[in-house]
């Protein structure tokens, strides 16, 4: 009766013993993925980028000054679409 609850025993240690071992590992496989992901992020792609400037077209900007003149050139844009 001792031996078959000396087994049981065994076999608990070795059970919980192999999932531990297993569970580590995993958790530093996932935390070393995480660890190069977050790197390759904070890197960048490598090489400095250039912000672009917006250029917009004449007839795009709305003229500060007078906008009469603005919605007089718009009105005859749309009428030769008609």
């Amino acid at each position: 009766m001792e031996s078959s609850t000396g087994l049981g025993f065994v076999t608990v240690l070795a059970v919980s013993g192999s999932i531990a071992f297993v569970a580590t590992h995993v958790h530093k496989c996932l935390l070393s993925q995480l660890v190069k992901k977050v790197e390759t992020e904070l890197k960048g792609s490598g090489r400095c980028q250039v912000k672009k400037k917006v250029r917009f077209a004449d007839d795009v900007v709305e003229p500060s000054s007078n906008n009469e003149e603005y919605r007089r050139r718009r009105s005859r844009v749309s009428a030769q679409l008609c």
